[in-house]
C-alpha cells in the first residue's frame, strides 16, 4: 500500500513576531514588521519553497525505490506513427498554419512532422513514466517529514531526516545537494526581499525617532529638511544647456524644473538620513544565504585547456545567440590564462533539430580528435534556418576531409544512438541542477547562468580558488 503522510508545515510569517530582524540604537525591529510591507510576496515564496523540496524529495523517494527494485525496467513508450502525427495536427491546424503559428513552421512546413514526433513521443514517455512510478510506490510505507518554511530559508542539517521509505531515513543532505540551485534561488529572493524592507524600516524609524527628540511631527521633519528645494531660473537655464549639449533637447522648461526641486528634495532627505545612521548603533540579523556548490562532472565530454588547473564545466550549444557569444568569450579565457581547463557539455532545453545536429557533429569530431576545428568550423557559420540542416549528406565527407578525419567514421558516429544519449544526458542534467537556459556554468563549483564575459569568468575562478581548496572534479556520472 502506497502511504504517504505529508507534513508540510509551511509557516507564515505572521507566527514570526518575536525573532529579531535588526536593532536601531538597541530597539528591536520584528521579522513581522519587515515582512508586513511584502507578506503576500513572502507568503507565495514560502509555498514555492516547500513546493520545490516536496517535488525534489518525491524524486529522491523514487529514486531510492528504483535502486531497491532491481527489476524494475526504465519506461518506454510505443513508437509515434504517421497517422498519430496527422491527427493531432489536423486537430490544432490553426496552430501551424495560423496567424500566430510559429514562423519557422510556416517557412518549413516539412519541420513539424518531427517535431510534433518529438512532442508526442515525450508526452507518451511522461504518461509511461507516472505509471511506472505508481507501480515502483505499491507496497511501500513512505513519510514525508519536510519541515516549516521557516525553517526552509536556510539549508538544513545535513543528518536531519526528511522522509522515511520502509523505515530508512533519506537525509536533508541529499535533498540539499538535489535541489541546491532551486533552493538558493528561493531563498536569496527572500532574503532580498526582506533587505530592502528592512532599509525602509530603519531610515523610518531614525526619521521618527529624529522628530520625536525635536519634538515635531516626521512630515514636519521632512517638510523643514526640504524646503529651500526650489529652482531658480539660473539653475534651470544652466540644466537646459546641458540637456541639450548632450542631446536631450528639453521640451518643457516647467516640468524640468519640478524634476530638479524634486531630485534636490530628495537629495536633501537622503542626507538627512546618512547623517542619522552615521550616529546610530545599526545592527541588521538577517542572515544571508550561502550560494550552493554544485559538483563539476566532465563525463568525458570535449575539453580545451590545462589538464590540471581552474576548471570550469559549461552547458551550452551552438545555436543561440548567447552560447556563441560566451564561446568567443570562453576562447579570450583561454587564450589570457592557460591554466584554465573547459569542458564543454551540450544543453538543448527545448526541441531544437539545428543545436542538435551541431552537437553531434562536435561530439563526434572530438571521438575522432578535430573536436577544436569542429567547433571553430560551426561558429565560424551561422547557424542554419530552422528545418534545415548544417551539412547536408553529400558535403559531409567534404567536412570531414577538412577537419583531417575520417569520413566513414564520422557518418557512422553521427548515427549512432550512443551519442544522442550522451547529448540527452547532459542536458537532463543541467535541467536536474536547476539550470533553465543555455548557457550556463559551474565554475569551480559556483553555478553561473546567461552569457558571460571573459573577465566575469576569471574573476569568479580566480575568486573561488584564493578561498577555497580546489573543487573536486568528477569524471563519472550526475551522483544526483
Amino acid at each position: 500500500m502506497w502511504i504517504i503522510l505529508l507534513m508540510l508545515l509551511a509557516g507564515s510569517p505572521a507566527a514570526l513576531g518575536d525573532e529579531a530582524a535588526a536593532r536601531i540604537n538597541g530597539q528591536t525591529l520584528l521579522l513581522s514588521e519587515i515582512d508586513a510591507p511584502s507578506r503576500p510576496k513572502i507568503v507565495r515564496l514560502h509555498q514555492a519553497l516547500v513546493g520545490q523540496a516536496a517535488r525534489t524529495l518525491v524524486r529522491l523517494i523514487d529514486r531510492h525505490l528504483r535502486t531497491s527494485s532491481a527489476a524494475m525496467k526504465s519506461p518506454s513508450s510505443k513508437p509515434v506513427t504517421d497517422e498519430a502525427i496527422r491527427d493531432f495536427r489536423s486537430s490544432r491546424a490553426e496552430d501551424f498554419e495560423g496567424p500566430f503559428a510559429p514562423a519557422e513552421t510556416r517557412r518549413h512546413p516539412s519541420a513539424a512532422q518531427p517535431a510534433i514526433r518529438h512532442y508526442l513521443e515525450q508526452k507518451a514517455l511522461e504518461a509511461r513514466s507516472a505509471e511506472t512510478r505508481r507501480d515502483l510506490r505499491k507496497g511501500h510505507a513512505i513519510k514525508i517529514l519536510l519541515p516549516e518554511a521557516r525553517d526552509l530559508e536556510q539549508p538544513l542539517p545535513a543528518k536531519r531526516t526528511v522522509a522515511l521509505v520502509d523505515g530508512v531515513s533519506i537525509p536533508a543532505g541529499k535533498l540539499e545537494q538535489a535541489a541546491a540551485l532551486r533552493l538558493y534561488r528561493l531563498r536569496k529572493e527572500i532574503h532580498l526581499e526582506r533587505r530592502r524592507n528592512v532599509e525602509t524600516a530603519i531610515e523610518n524609524r531614525l526619521l521618527s525617532e529624529e522628530a520625536r527628540r525635536r519634538g515635531i511631527t516626521t512630515e514636519n521633519l521632512l517638510t523643514k529638511a526640504t524646503q529651500d528645494a526650489a529652482v531658480g531660473d539660473e539653475e534651470l537655464n544652466t540644466f537646459i544647456q546641458s540637456e541639450s549639449a548632450a542631446g536631450r533637447p528639453v521640451s518643457d522648461p516647467e516640468r524640468a524644473r519640478q524634476y530638479l526641486a524634486f531630485r534636490k528634495a530628495y537629495a536633501r532627505r537622503t542626507a538627512l538620513v546618512e547623517r542619522l545612521r552615521a550616529s546610530a548603533r545599526i545592527e541588521i540579523l538577517l542572515e544571508e544565504p550561502s550560494p550552493p556548490r554544485l559538483p563539476m562532472i566532465e563525463a568525458n565530454a570535449p575539453a580545451l585547456g590545462a589538464r590540471e588547473g581552474l576548471r570550469l564545466v559549461v552547458y551550452i550549444n551552438y545555436r543561440c545567440t548567447p552560447c556563441r557569444a560566451s564561446h568567443r568569450e570562453i576562447d579570450r579565457l583561454l587564450a589570457a590564462d592557460r591554466k584554465v581547463r573547459v569542458t564543454f557539455r551540450d544543453f538543448i532545453p527545448v526541441y531544437d533539430p539545428v543545436a542538435s545536429e551541431a552537437a553531434r557533429l562536435s561530439r563526434c569530431a572530438s571521438r575522432l580528435g578535430a573536436f577544436q576545428r569542429m567547433r571553430k568550423e560551426l561558429l565560424t557559420r551561422d547557424p542554419p534556418p530552422f528545418g534545415e540542416a548544417w551539412y547536408k549528406d553529400e558535403t559531409l565527407p567534404v567536412l570531414a576531409r577538412g577537419l583531417g578525419i575520417d569520413p566513414a567514421a564520422l557518418v557512422q558516429c553521427l548515427s549512432s544512438e550512443e551519442i544522442g544519449e550522451a547529448i540527452a544526458t547532459d542536458t537532463a542534467e543541467a535541467l536536474e541542477f536547476g539550470f533553465e537556459e543555455a548557457p550556463s556554468f559551474i565554475v569551480q563549483g559556483i553555478p553561473l547562468s546567461g552569457m558571460q564575459s571573459a573577465e566575469s569568468l576569471a574573476e569568479v575562478l580566480h575568486r573561488r580558488i584564493s578561498r577555497d581548496a580546489r573543487h573536486p572534479v568528477r569524471q563519472g556520472a550526475n551522483p544526483h
